[in-house]
């Protein structure tokens, strides 16, 4: 007999990870530990002292050689996903299974090599689109279930599981890849990024230029990589035994589109996000013991996220535990989301909350408990992870313990 399942909810059975700091789930040790994985990357022609935290040692996967980048990321990411679920053997119907895979640039990196007149020149506008990592994943995998490609900036791993998670609650599929992935390690990015004053100057180390929530913060690092999730429905994952590594309880989508660029500075849509996801829920901020935080690490952003934390918690914001990873695998735009939702699973699976990289200064103006430089063993029934993008598009999602879980950490 199989073990007891949450009823209502999507529950997650499969992840998978591409970081700088490795492939597969195993690389996430040295993020929750606050290893920082950025560095110069003279390769970046026509950008002084670029830095940014790129996956070395990376094999595309098989048949995916002259993929964009990007797919190559979401690729291996989402067949780790699929793999560890236990789905290659006793996955459902075709049709039953959604792909659900964005990105925010789609794949400039082939554009990039095509304007260099390398690769090869088509189709130019299929293995470059948003949805090249989709459809190359669903049929890659056989499914012909709904398969899309989210499209909301830094948000879009964040809304791909907001929708997968729909689809599974309405019945319309028993399975749903979720994910996002981007590669934007490229002259045009960084160029872009740094003519708008949001990247870290690198000094003589390029590894502790990013320090989300310190007094010192001036901004990120471009990161790249995928993060991939199975969210299955309960009775889904009850026929298999499938491994239950958390639930997905409560979410909300919103907007805020003060400029292309500028975030609302008060934080007041962020923090209605966050109490409505904790409604839906049916958690109160108390029950909350982790805050996986978006922490840009820019001067405006760190500032107006912790106070929507403060708006939104109340009184328990005192107690509750932050930490924002970009500080170890760097800023990874499209893909961040995504991965900082793995993060936050494992982080449930573990009982540790992953340290913020680089705090060894905190700003008294957050007045939040971020976990400066070292990972903090703690019991987490309920995470909460919030996302921002350009654009002033928003969520917030309240993952939580299985019964299962719960019952064993007491």
């Amino acid at each position: 007999m199989g073990p007891a399942m949450p009823d209502g909810h999507a529950v997650i059975t499969g992840l998978g990870l591409v970081l700088p700091q490795g492939v597969g789930i195993q690389a996430a040790e040295a993020v929750f530990d606050g290893r920082s994985a950025v560095r110069f990357l003279p390769e970046i022609v026509g950008v002084p002292e670029a830095t940014g935290a790129k996956v070395v040692g990376f094999t595309p996967p098989c048949g995916t050689e002259q993929a964009d980048r990007s797919v190559q990321f979401a690729v291996a990411a989402a067949e780790e996903a699929w793999t560890s679920a236990g789905l290659p053997d006793v996955a459902p119907p075709p049709d039953r299974i959604a792909v659900l895979l964005g990105s925010s640039k789609g794949g400039l990196d082939t554009l990039s090599r095509l304007a260099r007149g390398e690769g090869r020149p088509e189709p130019v506008i299929p293995a470059a689109g948003p949805d090249a990592a989709a459809y190359t994943v669903a049929a890659r995998l056989g499914t012909t279930g709904p398969m899309g490609a989210p499209l909301s900036a830094c948000a879009s791993g964040g809304h791909a599981m907001v929708w997968g998670a729909t689809l599974i609650a309405r019945g319309v599929v028993d399975v749903a890849i979720v994910g996002a992935a981007d590669a934007s390690l490229i002259p045009l990015v960084m160029g872009s990024y740094r003519r708008m004053g949001v990247l870290a100057a690198a000094g003589e180390d390029p590894a502790t230029s990013v320090r989300p929530f310190s007094a010192t913060r001036r901004g990120f690092a471009i990161g790249e990589g995928a993060g991939a999730i199975v969210l299955e429905s309960p009775a889904s994952a009850a026929r298999r035994a499938a491994p239950l590594l958390a639930q997905v309880r409560g979410w909300a989508c919103g907007s805020h589109a003060t400029s292309l660029t500028d975030i609302e500075a008060d934080g007041h849509a962020m923090a209605y996000l966050m109490r409505e996801a904790m409604r839906r829920a049916g958690i109160r901020p108390a029950d909350v013991d982790y805050i996986n935080a978006h922490g840009t690490a820019t001067r405006a952003n760190d500032l107006a996220e912790a106070r929507a934390i403060h708006e939104a918690m109340g009184d328990a914001a005192a107690h509750v535990g932050v930490s924002s990873t970009k500080g170890a695998h760097g800023h990874l735009l499209g893909a961040a989301t995504a991965v900082e939702l793995v993060l936050a699973v494992l982080a449930i699976r573990r009982g540790v909350i992953p340290a913020t990289a680089n705090l060894t200064d905190p700003d008294p103006a957050i007045g939040l408990d971020c976990t400066p430089l070292r990972p903090r063993e703690r019991r987490i029934r309920h995470a909460l992870k919030v996302a921002s993008g350009f654009g002033g598009q928003m969520m917030a999602v309240v993952l939580s313990a299985t019964e299962s879980q719960a019952a064993s950490t007491g």
